[in-house]
């Protein structure tokens, strides 16, 4: 596998809607809502091609769990409490339905903005067992680029601040779940943002 030319496809090909992506095996990229790579990934196992992957677990997974693009969003009135994350208190706080409707926003966000590139990779072109061969070829991926592909990487990384226009314009489409969206926000901005300050 030349590697280099991986990267260039995978960096320079237009990013795809996440509900088009094929339940293939490969690496792939995740692209945020400006539509800058911020993680190089790949399929780690059976069980979860390009759409499990990114569509079923990054786009709507939990936060903590590395699940990119559901950490990366859990901000502003998206953001609901982590028990890995955040203060205890802010799990007082929130209602199982206000949570809920912050969840099911970001998730909206998520699939409407966001986007992401893939390579697929035969089974052929590596040696087994392919899995591990096809982690490998990840982190090499990931070492050739630059930090702002990285972002994302780990678990501990901050979420982005609110896109609070494009969150707006969402919340106008889905105005049943904007009351308890707000009232996130408030807790959000007094347990998260306040206790980083």
């Amino acid at each position: 596998m030349d590697t280099r030319s991986i990267f260039e496809k995978l960096t320079r090909s237009e990013p795809v809607n996440l509900a088009d992506l094929p339940e293939e095996f490969g690496i792939y990229a995740l692209w945020d809502h400006e539509r800058q790579i911020r993680y190089i990934g790949s399929t780690p196992k059976a069980t979860e091609g390009f759409r499990t992957r990114i569509y079923s677990k990054h786009a709507t997974g939990s936060e903590g769990r590395s699940h990119k693009f559901t950490q990366a969003y859990c901000t502003g009135r998206m953001w609901r409490y982590c028990k890995k994350l955040d203060n205890p208190a802010a799990a007082r706080e929130q209602s199982a339905a206000d949570a809920d409707a912050a969840k099911k926003l970001r998730n909206a966000f998520i699939r409407k903005y966001c986007a992401a590139s893939y390579v697929s990779i035969p089974r052929s072109s590596l040696p087994e067992p392919y899995f591990a061969s096809l982690t490998s070829l990840e982190f090499q991926l990931q070492a050739m680029a630059p930090s702002s592909m990285r972002a994302w990487e780990g678990i501990g990384f901050r979420p982005v601040p609110e896109p609070a226009h494009l969150v707006d314009g969402l919340l106008a489409e889905l105005p049943h779940i904007a009351a308890g969206a707000e009232r996130q926000h408030a807790i959000y901005k007094a347990h998260v943002l306040g206790a980083a300050a």
